[in-house]
């Protein structure tokens, strides 16, 4: 029934607005018969009227603006308004000035529409920038200065009717390029129209082409007082109605639509971004009462308008974090005037719970009343889950490595225990064959000397790889010394002393220089010296045994090698190669115990770094290592 009364009331508001239009022009058309000059002076006072309240518009709002189209247009209309004043004045007919003829005010009549349509082209040119009000005012001054100059000074603007024959060619002429000038503002307004009220554009642009019929109109008289001089004041009177409906009644009625149209529109992306923004925004009274949320507000809670505005923010909060709200932060907000990172959390509709951080400021007026708050959540449930969950992994880890160095203590103690309890039998045994032999060696026949031997050099073996164990299990214990040294020239070292343990050898050798690296060089000296005695060592049976070290790149990594031609081994049992106690070769051919790659490669991890290694059985093997950064 309301949409009903509605459409009802607009239509008889239209049927109204078409009697009064008819009425109007039902009494132009009979004035143009019974005095055309009262006719023009009337047309033409409205035109003036309207153009000049389109400039005190302009003029009065300029600071609202932040573009310069209607302080452009506004003043280009008051002087369109001087130069129309002059024009009726200088009719045929009013007797205003000495010169009687109606060239003048042709003359006129085209400086003025000159002047509308170079604005409405310009203007637009100013919809997102601000033109100064000095500049505006002295450009169109200045123009038409010199259009009445050269009509009324110089006497150099063309004549533009001629008594008995009627309008020039450079009359005609011009009200056409006249009404091209507007076609072109119209296209640009059109292209521009985003910038608009809907409303006001579409006023705007029916004035414009309302002009245009009326410029049109005025190429066709002979006669002042003709036919179709009367229909172009009157379609000239339709134009500035127009301009009235959109500038004049708008700035009136609804000044948001016209003069704060950049406000309104500030205003409702303000809204958008408020309520449509994925954080939780909320807005408090000074009543303490929530006037507005943002729409991730209600979903993140689960509550709607209806049940969250005029609320308490507190109301939705758990009983501790009201109790922690009430007695602390709200006390703290009203000195400060702002809080930052309060941790609240909240009760939702379902029933759930979630963890937020609060930050608030208040907002107050000149006389430095509060106003209202404006406050931020964020929601850090799943932060304070997972912080949570890292709380309580550092726990494990910290009661897992003091687990773990206690049993590295007691590993310790073992070792030190194995070391002084198992040497000291293996000792006595190694004393006491020693001491058969020396004693009773001239009564043992050859077979049990033998055996006697053979005790003292397992025992001997034995006491070696529980130095090596000791060794092993050190090395994951020792703290890391970074310093720089050359790696080179610590493998030149290495070899040397081979080559000192057995002068019988003859071993080629080849080492890079200017191998400069950052880690402990007392460890990697221990990896180095495994690396290169593993080299030494297989390559003792080659008839010409070579060991080479040196670097190269790889994928954009510093790679590090030892390489020998010695007795190399199965790409397929490459994978035990770092295993301690696990050996390619049998001791027959190699001694060993198989820890001595295992102890490099635990150095070399210790390192950041990485080994590898490739061989083929009888052409020698290559050790690959990197080091990672300190």
């Amino acid at each position: 029934m309301q949409r009903d009364l509605s459409h009802y009331n607009a239509n008889n508001r239209a049927a109204f607005i078409i009697a009064v239009w008819l009425c109007i022009v039902i009494t132009l058309l009979t004035l143009s018969q019974s005095n055309y000059l009262l006719f023009h002076a009337s047309v033409e006072l409205f035109a003036i009227v309207v153009a000049s309240g389109v400039f005190m518009i302009a003029w009065n709002s300029r600071r609202l603006h932040d573009n310069g189209f209607f302080l452009s247009f506004g003043t280009a209309c008051f002087f369109v308004a001087i130069l129309q004043f002059l024009h009726m004045l200088a009719y045929k007919g009013m007797g205003v000035f000495a010169d009687q003829s109606a060239n003048h005010a042709t003359q006129l009549w085209l400086a003025a529409r000159y002047l509308l349509s170079a604005s409405l082209c310009i203007s637009p040119l100013f919809l997102q920038r601000k033109i100064k009000p000095a500049m505006a005012v002295t450009g169109y001054c200045l123009a038409t200065l010199f259009l009445l100059t050269t009509i009324y000074g110089w006497n150099i603007f063309p004549v533009c009717y001629i008594e008995g024959k009627g309008l020039t060619t450079f009359k005609i002429a011009s009200e056409y390029l006249i009404v091209l000038i507007m076609a072109t503002s119209l296209g640009y307004l059109h292209i521009r129209r985003q910038l608009f009220d809907t409303q006001v554009y579409r006023l705007l642009a029916v004035a414009i082409c309302a002009f245009i019929v009326s410029d049109l109109s005025f190429t066709l008289y002979t006669d002042t007082y003709g036919i179709t001089n009367m229909l172009g004041h009157l379609f000239n009177v339709v134009g500035f109605y127009l301009l009235y409906r959109s500038v004049i009644a708008k700035g009136l009625s609804r000044p948001f639509d016209l003069l704060f149209r950049e406000l309104k529109q500030g205003e409702e992306r303000y809204r958008n971004l408020y309520e449509k923004t994925p954080v939780m925004l909320h807005s408090i009274n000074n009543a303490g009462e929530l006037i507005s949320v943002s729409n991730c507000w209600l979903q993140t809670l689960g509550y709607t308008f209806d049940e969250v505005l005029g609320h308490r923010l507190s109301e939705f909060m758990t009983e501790e974090s009201r109790r922690h709200a009430e007695e602390t932060v709200i006390p703290e907000f009203l000195r400060n005037g702002s809080v930052t990172d309060i941790s609240y959390q909240f009760a939702k509709k379902s029933g759930g719970r979630i963890d937020v951080l609060l930050t608030a400021i208040a907002e107050h007026d000149l006389d430095g009343t509060y106003l209202r708050s404006i406050g931020v959540m964020i929601d850090v449930t799943e932060r304070n889950r997972y912080e949570q969950e890292i709380k309580d992994l550092n726990a494990s880890l910290s009661a897992q490595n003091a687990e773990l160095e206690m049993v590295n203590s007691d590993l310790e103690a073992f070792n030190y225990s194995v070391s002084h309890d198992l040497r000291g039998p293996l000792n006595s045994i190694c004393g006491l064959g020693q001491v058969l032999l020396e004693v009773f060696g001239e009564q043992l026949d050859e077979q049990c000397r033998e055996y006697i031997a053979s005790i003292n050099d397992e025992a001997w073996r034995m006491n070696d790889l529980i130095t090596t164990l000791l060794k092993f299990s050190k090395v994951g214990r020792v703290e890391l010394k970074y310093r720089q040294f050359d790696l080179g020239e610590l493998a030149r070292a290495l070899i040397a002393e081979y080559r000192m343990r057995h002068p019988e050898r003859q071993v080629a050798s080849e080492v890079n220089e200017g191998l400069m690296v950052d880690g402990d060089s007392s460890l990697l000296r221990i990896a180095l010296d495994n690396l290169i005695g593993n080299a030494w060592k297989y390559t003792g049976k080659t008839p010409s045994p070579r060991i080479e070290f040196g670097s190269t790149i790889i994928e954009n990594e510093r790679v590090y090698f030892v390489r020998d031609n010695g007795a190399g081994f199965d790409m397929r049992q490459a994978q035990n190669l770092f295993s301690p106690f696990k050996r390619l070769h049998v001791d027959n051919d190699f001694e060993g115990h198989g820890v001595g790659l295992a102890t490099a490669q635990r150095i070399i991890q210790r390192h950041g770094g990485r080994i590898w290694a490739e061989g083929v059985p009888g052409n020698g093997a290559t050790f690959y290592f990197t080091l990672g950064q300190p």
